[in-house]
């Protein structure tokens, strides 16, 4: 059975609390009433810690762990809040907030399956406009639902025509980027994977995260009004990694503030060009762009090669690892003008090239 969220307190009316709170959660919830007896700090899948007790949980010298909530009934001190830095303290509580936001901790904690150390998240973006990064991301979530995992495909370019339109999504009911808070700075797991428009197939389903069709802001250097902004983009890859799942994004050459977020979070970020002259000279713009947020890049080249320049050499003259190597995907076109990309990107040379980025990634 797997280990229950632990709660850290001596006092009976916040215990009484918290119970309330895991009962509407429907989650089982072990207490200790000191931090020296917390035998199950390591293995719970989160911790509700009492604030009048972080002295004591720190002169226990417990090992450093994520998922730390603080709960405290009065304003916090100075040095309360220091405890919370030394801890690693992922969100306080406070005596203003109500008792619904306790029941969204527990029951996130109740649905952290796998873990993060077991999530992915998988970058993709284009050289040059027509590269194929949309659709090389479409494949690589339809070939990772195969997997017991929950798989996210999102959308992260407002310019573009948005990737729903592929996969004959674009009226299908679900959240949209402008229907998703970070208010609290975290949401449930499994509210996220319900609440999105669903590819359906064999295995899991491939929730899709996408823009809405009433409009976005114009996309400046540092976008803050982009119906995906930093904060959201956060809360959106940490509800995927408590799920221990797989985060497929579909990143803009424009530079967006939230592009950094998802560069930095991603086991690898798969640069995609055509193999011709054009798509060469742009990935050797896009190329230290990523290098200065610190990406993990890879290379997917997408042929025909109308001049004979081959993916590996293509590789070698921007020094990249080359992850791909994709010939032309038959019915293409055809495919996503019917809004059936999914179907047609799970054979074939994108189902191959989808699977050589997921055993690079280590997502298969």
């Amino acid at each position: 059975m797997p280990a229950a969220p632990l709660v850290v307190t001596s006092d009976s009316a916040l215990w009484a609390q918290v119970e309330r709170a895991a009962a509407a959660a429907d989650v089982a919830v072990d207490r200790a009433s000191s931090a020296h007896a917390a035998g199950a700090w390591r293995a719970a899948p989160a911790v509700i810690v009492d604030a009048a007790q972080l002295d004591e949980v720190l002169a226990a010298r417990l090992p450093r762990r994520d998922g730390i909530t603080v709960v405290t009934t009065r304003p916090m001190a100075a040095d309360q809040w220091s405890s919370c830095v030394r801890l690693g303290v992922r969100q306080v509580l406070g005596p203003d907030v109500s008792e619904a936001e306790l029941v969204r901790v527990l029951a996130d904690a109740g649905t952290e399956g796998r873990g993060r150390g077991d999530s992915r998240v998988i970058a993709v973006v284009g050289a040059c406009g027509g590269a194929g990064a949309t659709v090389l991301a479409t494949a690589i979530a339809v070939a990772a639902r195969r997997a017991a995992r929950p798989v996210l495909l999102c959308d992260l370019d407002p310019s573009g025509a948005g990737l729903d339109i592929g996969l004959g999504l674009e009226d299908a009911p679900g959240a949209r980027w402008g229907d998703i808070s970070a208010s609290h700075g975290s949401f449930p797991a499994d509210s996220l994977f319900r609440g999105l428009p669903l590819v359906a197939g064999k295995g899991a389903d491939v929730a899709v995260l996408t823009y809405r069709r009433d409009g976005v802001a114009d996309v400046g250097d540092v976008a803050a009004d982009d119906g995906a902004d930093l904060g959201v983009a956060a809360t959106v890859l940490d509800a995927v990694g408590r799920a221990g799942g797989l985060a497929v994004v579909d990143l803009p050459r424009a530079r967006l503030a939230a592009v950094g977020e998802v560069v930095a979070r991603a086991d690898v970020t798969v640069l995609v060009t055509p193999a011709d002259v054009r798509g060469c000279y742009a990935a050797a713009r896009v190329v230290p762009r990523l290098a200065d947020l610190g990406a993990s890049t890879a290379l997917a080249v997408r042929g025909p090669s109308p001049g004979g320049i081959g993916a590996r050499d293509i590789a070698a003259a921007l020094h990249l690892p080359l992850v791909a190597a994709m010939r032309p995907q038959p019915a293409l076109d055809k495919a996503l003008e019917a809004g059936r990309c999914a179907a047609v990107s799970s054979r074939g040379p994108l189902r191959r090239a989808a699977n050589a980025i997921l055993r690079y990634a280590g997502g298969a």
